[in-house]
């Protein structure tokens, strides 16, 4: 029984095409890659690594790998200067988890990152639902259907991207979770351009979903697939920082 979200949040191993989703109760770690600031930021970054291998070293601070996120061989990592790096080897779906991330009175996140190799031959638009990096933000513990008998029902969820050929700021469905999720690209970088993605969390549930309050955060996940990508399925992005910030710094994202 969960007696808190604290001391046992549910996360979830998702496809990102949202074509199979496995639940894992995942028990919390003492030690926490976050901090907050003054401004009422609550941080991630990668700056406090001095060396050695990158998957163990998020291992310590509260991060699980899942699906082909394990195998080095198909997912390459990396940190420099701060930077985390994921480079996808060949076709893959993988996760990296954290479910220490509990926070309330979130309205807007900041993210600094790129796509050093935009996966080739995919998109939304196409129903090709394949991307370099995806970041998801889960909000609450209420369990939504999933829309299909055999697949678990989920809490709320935002995915962020990068992309190429979507729209930016239009919340996409994917293939289940119609009630529960939504995936948004937050703008159209070149390669290898680090660029910062600021979006409101706290108004864009509202309107995604129909609430009059949004729920807490109490779990992130970077998802990479590349499954279903031309080109071998190679394809690499990166991230230096995710802000979650106390207050409203960006319009309203669109409602569709």
């Amino acid at each position: 029984m969960l007696h808190n979200r604290r001391s046992a949040n549910l996360l979830l191993i998702l496809t990102i095409s949202t074509t199979l989703l496995i639940v894992h109760s995942l028990s919390l770690r003492a030690e926490v890659i976050s901090h907050a600031n003054g401004t009422g930021a609550y941080t991630i970054d990668f700056s406090s690594y001095k060396g050695g291998a990158v998957d163990k070293w998020l291992e310590t601070h509260n991060f699980r790998f899942e699906r082909d996120a394990r195998n080095r061989t198909l997912l390459g990592l990396s940190i420099t200067n701060g930077v985390l790096t994921l480079e996808e080897k060949g076709r893959m779906t993988g996760f990296i988890l954290n479910d220490s991330v509990n926070l309330d009175k979130v309205k807007t996140i900041r993210i600094n990152w790129g796509i050093a190799k935009y996966p080739q031959e995919v998109s939304y638009e196409k129903k090709l639902n394949n991307e370099a990096l995806m970041l998801y933000i889960f909000f609450g513990m209420e369990r939504i259907s999933s829309g299909h008998i055999l697949i678990p029902n989920s809490p709320y969820f935002i995915g962020l991207f990068l992309c190429q050929d979507e729209q930016v700021n239009f919340p996409y469905k994917g293939r289940y979770f119609h009630e529960a999720g939504r995936f948004v690209c937050l703008g159209k970088p070149a390669p290898g351009q680090m660029t910062v993605s600021e979006f409101d969390l706290d108004r864009a549930f509202k309107t995604y979903f129909g609430k009059k309050e949004t729920p807490g955060i109490t779990g992130i996940g970077f998802g990479v697939d590349t499954s279903k990508a031309g080109g071998g399925g190679s394809g690499a992005a990166f991230i230096k920082s995710i802000e979650f910030l106390e207050e409203s710094t960006v319009a309203t994202p669109g409602a569709h």
